[in-house]
């Protein structure tokens, strides 16, 4: 990861527990906006912003995971990620890479989309220069925190920007109104593309529950059971135990009931023998089809 000085911009004021950066509830100076706690799921029709399904987000999770394993020989703190265009395959990379560690970049030149991803708390900062955005990622990159920023401009014209000024991000994900051109002079330079379809790995179904009350409480005690029933031998063991435990602080109320997980055939009894086993209230479906699972009482 190259990333040039940011600018001459002033410095900020303000501080976020457990950040680095400051807290600007409203657009503030240099016209920056951090994320808020409005949360709405579906289509936002002001700026037609599509949620992707949370089982998208997990694959492209995994995926991001894989790559880490086998470009960078360890996790992703401390990397960055460009994505350009917020579409909903936008935002599954930039809420998995914020799981995963990395620090996101996204391009999109609709205020309206970029805004409401802010307001359903699927990034950390939107802003309007790429200056500002290059001083939010300088900041976390160099303590390998994960932080994601959304900047307001044509994708096609940002990649152009980031090539000139000698930003080079370690991957890239590029939606169809991003640049092609420009991301393969990316890649050229050795950035690491992130594939927007990557096969499941043999052998494993997704697992996908969700609650109809007290979510953040169960939902916690089901990760929990899911943990516990992984096999520690396996490649992938590590990665799935970070989404169980990080995945809720980044994916905010939006998926606020349901949580999933790609499992090895072998660990699944395992499982729902512990969901049995504490009779939690919890549907579970198993690549699709609802597995039953005895309801707690009253």
């Amino acid at each position: 990861m190259v990333l040039p000085d940011a600018g001459e911009t002033g410095a900020l004021q303000g501080n976020v527990p457990g950040a680095g950066f400051p807290w600007i509830s409203r657009f503030g100076r240099d016209g920056i906006r951090q994320r808020g706690s409005a949360v709405a799921c579906g289509r936002i029709a002001a700026g037609m912003l599509i949620l992707p399904e949370l089982e998208r987000i997990h694959e492209v999770y995994l995926s991001l995971s894989r790559v880490a394993l086998e470009h960078f020989g360890r996790g992703l703190g401390g990397k960055l990620l460009f994505r350009s265009a917020l579409d909903a395959d936008g935002i599954a990379a930039i809420v998995a890479g914020s799981v995963a560690g990395a620090a996101s970049l996204c391009a999109d030149d609709e205020a309206a989309r970029v805004s409401g991803a802010l307001r359903n708390g699927l990034c950390d900062f939107v802003v309007s220069n790429l200056n500002e955005a290059l001083r939010i990622l300088k900041n976390e990159l160099r303590r390998s925190r994960p932080v994601s920023v959304c900047l307001k401009a044509d994708p096609r014209r940002c990649i152009e920007e980031l090539v000139e000024r000698g930003l080079q991000p370690d991957l890239i994900s590029v939606g169809q109104s991003g640049g092609q051109n420009g991301a393969l002079m990316l890649k050229e330079r050795g950035a690491v593309p992130l594939l927007e379809t990557d096969p499941a790995p043999a052998g494993t179904s997704l697992l996908v529950w969700s609650v109809a009350a007290e979510p953040a409480r169960r939902l916690l005690r089901i990760s929990r059971l899911a943990g516990e029933a992984l096999d520690p031998s396996r490649s992938d063991t590590a990665a799935r135990r970070r989404w169980l435990e990080a995945a809720p602080r980044q994916l905010g109320r939006s998926f606020g009931n349901r949580q999933c997980l790609r499992m090895a055939e072998a660990e699944i009894p395992g499982f729902l023998q512990r969901l049995h086993s504490e009779a939690l209230p919890v549907s579970v479906l198993r690549d699709g089809e609802a597995i039953p699972i005895p309801r707690a009482r009253g």
